[in-house]
């Protein structure tokens, strides 16, 4: 599938309501730095995982802006709350395969001493949602 076939998919999605991915953001499953959240800040735009800024319908906005329309979509594209939030907002997999994900991660919580932001293992989890997501994406 194409990034400008992407782009058509969820042009309009913006408002749609999304609380699986908003409850793993507001959890603190958020990327800290670079791609999107570096875009932001740069574009001046409010980053708090606290209130799901940016939205995910902005991070793929801005992406297919960005690149070249005929291209295909990337299965480099790794990160875990945008394809969450696709996934969902496309119906691509079941509303109960995502929950059940979702809270499997908000339990992994790395454990802390001090009131900061919780800690994920990023890497496992981008990879989980990829596995369980991508590909229904891709071929809808």
């Amino acid at each position: 599938m194409t990034i400008g076939r992407i782009k058509e998919l969820f042009e309009g999605k913006e408002h749609t309501l999304c609380p699986l991915t908003e409850k793993l953001v507001k959890a603190g499953y958020q990327q800290k730095s670079g791609g999107y959240i570096d875009r932001a800040k740069s574009e001046g735009l409010k980053v708090r995982y606290q209130e799901n800024k940016p939205s995910q319908y902005w991070h793929l906005m801005s992406y297919c802006n960005s690149r070249d329309l005929k291209k295909c979509f990337p299965k480099s594209i790794v990160c875990g709350e945008l394809i969450l939030w696709m996934a969902e907002v496309s119906e691509a997999v079941s509303k109960q395969e995502l929950e059940d994900l979702v809270n499997i991660i908000i339990n992994s919580i790395e454990p802390t001493t001090e009131l900061k932001r919780p800690t994920f293992d990023r890497k496992k989890w981008n990879q989980e949602i990829h596995n369980l997501c991508f590909e229904k994406i891709i071929t809808l």
